[in-house]
């Protein structure tokens, strides 16, 4: 079976006209808008390909049966008609006739003449439940997307896009039994998320080598650049996790060379949503969740959504729990067919010790005569390990279409993070190899912003050059506020057979700053299509002010930068699915302190060129993007040879490799998903010893796949299996590339079955057993210096059982 994907964000919309389908009463106001006439200008080309033009054109979804579609030519169609009319004329002279049932089912089957006799044979028609189109910022049907708004802050075809991006969907995340954004791109070239895994105070994600910020349905988050007042979203309550690899500055302002992570939030459809999910591990961890949603008004005007989420119980560390409660709340007000306005809420405490270990090499990546380190050891004191967190967020986003050709959004939201940590970290082990020196900490950090993004969207025609224009203008304002302290703790005398209760005196407050950031932006962008040529040029200009107050100094500094960033990028689309691409693009990110002369430090800056491929052909059934690219990142700081203790901007460092990301739909039930990194990351500009020397803790290699498969037919209808492979290769665990950490392989697997096969009355209810590294693989995750390496995940189990209705 065919299906021509949808294009558009949402339908088009249009002034109210007479429906076209049988009977309008109670339909989805959504959908109705979708009667109106409007300009077509699809080229005679191959059926198949014509179908897709129409789809972007239109907003629906169109099903049919490959095999009616094979070898026909559509004759095209220009000019103003309303959707049936126009898909009457796509299929002018093909035999083949459409029936609009409803806005989103149609069947296509064959003509049937006057004189045909009575038994003749008819091609059966195709009839399949319409699905809503595919919107950047809605659900992703199966394990393949075909839009994102991340590279290009409109909704648009990934095959139009001339960078590399990987989508994630919630399918996808919900079968792997994803648990964190880390979790969520384990299966992704070109992003990592090593060091992290087990550590609960944050996600941290590195793009083609560089920590990637986290922006949360367009707009950044507060972060603070110690990794302590860190927001953490949970996936529960995220529609899609993406990834774009490369230079994003261009639309988005200050952001590293590598690329960016972009979340996007659950929010309120017309359909209904009832899901609840129950979950317990074998560290003794359970969970609940809920999600709700649909109309709360018969003409659809108002929509909500509530997702909460409770956890609690125990970790892969010894000594350390881990609980959350979460509460995310979402309202849609569609006062006309022309305007929307999304409320957002959410609100989340966590409290947990601290996971991440601060383990010697020696006894984790290198040898020890008293033994190997487990993967569970803990190195704190239970009486002194907590790390307690409160976040939120309010915001909105406003959409105002004026006409056909203008549409005017807004999106706003403040948040806010509070922290506060008292714990023991690993130091070095002594002299005779068992024991562990500690430092301890207390820490009391908050990060708060709001961000603002003003958008003009503008379609328009010169000659025979199509134009999607985007005007915007965004401010941030950040502010952080930290106390720190961090002092010698009595030592763990046998690392290897440890013994707990000494008294920990909490380290007095050493750093007290606070800093407040202005940051204003203002971007221009012109999406341009001539046939198949699909140009993308974007350009921003920056300010970004920064204050920051010392209050334990009594002093106050200062630093105002400007900068402007660019993108250029070409795609040529072809009917049959193949998207190849080029693309130029820079970035910024604004560096703060001072030369030993006092000088205040340049933004670093970086560029990067990256040429692709990209495949999803109109079955959809398969999309793959292969991409080679070379980064460059300038104006690093780098050790002062002259002054110790201060640094110069003579830093440089090269990223050079090639991506491949395969998403592949083999039959119904069975997915399919393969991806392969190069990253050959290198210092190629620095005063200091490391010179020359592979970045520490990126590995060259990283390879993974994954498959899934549920049965569709006979008496194991139902019945679900999956099992993956990763493929992490070594890395250097220190800046003079003396340290290796060595490379490992990982297992995970997956058992499933939807009970309502045995029983009609549990329709829905689907229980799935998960395992993550299944074979146990003992296996270090980083190291970034010899007393400070990081275990990854050991085996954990989880089973869950779900409710949907």
């Amino acid at each position: 079976m065919g299906v021509a994907s949808a294009t558009q964000a949402e339908p088009r919309k249009g002034p109210r006209a007479d429906p076209w389908w049988a009977d309008p009463r109670g339909a989805d106001p959504q959908l109705a808008q979708t009667a109106a006439s409007r300009t077509f200008d699809i080229a005679p080309q191959p059926l198949g390909s014509a179908l897709i033009r129409f789809s972007e054109a239109t907003g629906i979804q169109l099903f049919f049966d490959a095999s009616i579609a094979r070898d026909l030519q559509s004759p095209g169609v220009k000019g103003s008609f309303t959707p049936q009319d126009a898909l009457g004329r796509l299929l002018a002279g093909t035999g083949l006739t459409p029936r609009f049932t409803n806005p989103t089912t149609v069947t296509l089957q064959k003509e049937a003449h006057a004189n045909a006799p009575s038994d003749a044979v008819q091609l059966a028609p195709v009839v399949v439940q319409g699905q809503r189109p595919e919107t950047a910022t809605g659900p992703v049907d199966g394990f393949i997307a075909y839009r994102s708004a991340t590279a290009t802050k409109t909704d648009t075809p990934l095959l139009e896009t001339p960078q590399a991006i990987t989508v994630i969907g919630r399918d996808q995340m919900q079968t792997q039994n994803v648990q964190s954004v880390n979790d969520a791109v384990q299966y992704t070239a070109g992003a990592t998320s090593a060091g992290a895994t087990i550590d609960s105070r944050y996600d941290t994600i590195r793009v083609r080598g560089f920590v990637a910020p986290v922006y949360v349905d367009g707009l950044i988050l507060p972060s603070d650049s110690n990794h302590f007042a860190e927001f953490r979203v949970d996936p529960f309550g995220i529609e899609r996790v993406e990834i774009l690899r490369g230079p994003s500055s261009a639309l988005y302002g200050q952001i590293p060379p590598g690329g960016m992570v972009s979340l996007v939030s659950l929010r309120p459809t017309s359909d209904p949503v009832h899901a609840v999910e129950l979950q317990g591990n074998s560290f003794g961890r359970l969970q609940a969740g809920a999600d709700i949603g649909g109309l709360l008004t018969g003409d659809g005007r108002f929509l909500y959504r509530l997702t909460g989420l409770w956890h609690g119980g125990g970790t892969q560390i010894d000594h350390v729990d881990d609980s959350r409660a979460m509460i995310q709340p979402a309202f849609t007000w569609r006062p006309d067919d022309d305007t929307t306005l999304t409320l957002f809420g959410m609100f989340q405490r966590d409290v947990f010790g601290l996971g991440t270990q601060f383990l010697p090499a020696q006894g984790t990546v290198l040898p020890n005569p008293y033994g190997t380190l487990p993967m569970s050891a803990f190195v704190g004191e239970p009486n002194y390990n907590i790390f307690g967190r409160s976040q939120w967020w309010a915001g909105y986003q406003f959409e105002h279409r004026v006409n056909d050709a203008v549409t005017l959004r807004q999106n706003l939201r403040y948040a806010s993070v509070n922290i506060d940590m008292e714990s023991l970290g690993g130091a070095g082990l002594q002299d005779n190899l068992f024991t562990l020196n500690r430092l301890a900490y207390h820490v009391i950090e908050a990060a708060q912003n709001i961000a603002i993004d003003n958008q003009a969207q503008v379609k328009f025609s010169t000659g025979p050059l199509k134009h999607e224009a985007l005007l915007g203008f965004d401010y941030v304002h950040a502010g952080i506020q930290t106390r720190q302290g961090v002092g010698a703790a009595p030592p763990l005398q046998n690392v290897f057979n440890p013994v707990y209760g000494q008294a920990v005196t909490p380290p007095d407050i050493t750093v007290s700053t606070s800093q407040r950031q202005n940051q204003y932006g203002l971007y221009l962008q012109d999406q341009i299509a001539l046939e198949h040529w699909r140009l993308t040029l974007s350009g921003r200009h920056d300010w970004v002010d920064t204050t920051t107050q010392d209050y334990m100094a009594h002093t106050t500094s200062g630093q105002a930068v400007g900068a402007f960033s660019g993108r250029a990028g070409l795609n040529y689309v072809f009917d049959f699915g193949l998207s190849p691409y080029v693309s130029y693009a820079t970035s910024f990110q604004p560096t703060l302190g001072t030369t030993f002369g006092g000088t205040p430090f340049q933004p670093s800056r970086g560029e990067q060129y990256e040429v692709g491929l990209k495949y999803l052909p109109a079955d959809g059934d398969i999309s793959a993007t292969l991409a080679a690219y070379w980064l460059v990142q300038q104006n690093a700081l780098t050790p002062d040879p002259v002054n110790p203790g201060f640094s110069v901007q003579t830093g440089q460092v090269t990223v050079q490799g090639i991506e491949f990301d395969a998403t592949a739909k083999l039959a119904p039930g069975f997915n399919i998903v393969g991806s392969y990194a190069y990253t050959d990351a290198k210092v190629t500009g620095s005063t200091g010893d490391d010179l020359g020397m592979q970045v520490p803790t990126i590995p060259q290699h990283r390879g993974s796949l994954w498959s899934n498969f549920v049965v569709q037919e006979g008496r194991l209808r139902g019945l679900g299996f999956g099992a993956g492979f990763r493929y992490i290769g070594p890395s250097y665990g220190d800046a003079t590339n003396t340290l290796l950490v060595p490379g490992y392989v990982l297992v995970d697997a997956l058992v499933s079955y939807e009970l309502g096969e045995l029983n009609p009355r549990l329709q829905g209810v689907k229980l799935a057993l998960n395992a993550r590294n299944i074979m146990d693989t003992r296996y270090v995750d980083l190291c970034t210096s010899i007393a400070a390496c990081f275990y990854g995940n050991s085996r954990q189990v989880t089973l869950t059982l779900r409710y949907d209705w």
